[in-house]
């Protein structure tokens, strides 16, 4: 059995003192993720002499829109990122894939700044955060720092969030001029899953042309990494010229790349350039680019 002393913060000032005044302090906002390896025993958790309860620090639930960025406070849970409407028109990735975590139950609790702080391989939020180009904002008592969320990641679970630090928010611009956006998955069962595979992929277009491209898969390597090399290819091409079947391959060659040649690979490999081919044939349609 796992011994802690139970400690919440009602404020965000009062966690970040409790913080750097202890050692040893796992902090809980919805509990979906931290409860269950508490139940577990897990070896991570055997030497945690806290466990900060967060979940009612209200000035880290807020979500911030304006003209051109958008802020996530890090106890946002992903019913309401659902239930709101500029996500849901204006970014619809990001919407799809809240609506796949989980159960009801689980977007009703779990939270974004949980999601990302777990770093779990197949955290849905992550494709679509790491295509928008997010950043992180990190606040301990010394102050605040930023980093991006392709930094922020150190490994599977890991991140470089310090022992005295809260992550207070993430934040991202709007993608300029004329946009796409789609969101694929693949699980094990309609409902309740997690990703095998899950994929983002946002492209920015201007006279046809693809100016900006980021295609991001989940749950496909070690931890979430953006697809640069799909990128540049991508990028200063006409888009009703890709070819998205063969864009989806090339997509495959670069998880391999990443993960060598492993037991899932003649799986993943034809289910991830699948997943690429969709994502590209949807934005090619939704664009009017379908031929």
């Amino acid at each position: 059995m796992i011994d802690y002393q139970f400690i919440k913060a009602n404020t965000a000032a009062e966690a970040l003192k409790i913080l750097a005044d202890k050692n040893n302090v796992k902090i809980i906002a919805g509990g979906t993720d931290v409860l269950v390896e508490l139940h577990k025993e897990s070896r991570d958790l055997e030497m945690i002499d806290y466990l900060l309860d967060i979940s009612g620090i209200e000035e880290l639930k807020e979500i911030k829109i304006a003209e051109d960025k958008v802020e996530i406070g890090s106890l946002v849970t992903h019913s309401r990122l659902l239930k709101n409407k500029f996500f849901a028109e204006n970014i619809p990735f990001l919407t799809a894939a809240a609506k796949d975590i989980g159960s009801t139950q689980i977007r009703n609790r779990g939270t974004v700044g949980g999601n990302v702080c777990n770093a779990s391989p197949a955290a849905d939020l992550f494709a679509p955060l790491l295509a928008l180009e997010s950043e992180v904002v990190l606040r301990s008592q010394k102050g605040k720092r930023n980093l991006k969320i392709t930094d922020f990641i150190k490994g599977p679970y890991k991140t470089h969030i310090r022992n005295d630090e809260l992550l207070e928010k993430v934040v991202f611009k709007i993608p300029a001029g004329e946009y796409y956006c789609n969101f694929q998955k693949i699980g094990r069962r309609k409902a309740l899953n997690i990703s095998r595979l899950c994929l983002a992929f946002l492209t920015v277009i201007e006279d046809g042309v693809i100016k900006k491209a980021h295609l991001v898969p989940g749950a496909a390597t070690p931890y979430p990494t953006p697809f640069k090399k799909i990128d540049d290819y991508l990028e200063g091409k006409l888009l009703a010229e890709i070819d998205p079947a063969e864009t989806g391959k090339m997509a495959a060659d670069a998880m391999v790349e990443i993960t060598g040649e492993r037991w899932s690979t003649p799986y993943k490999r034809p289910a991830l350039s699948k997943l690429a081919e969709r994502a590209l044939s949807c934005v090619k349609e939704e664009a009017g680019y379908d031929g």
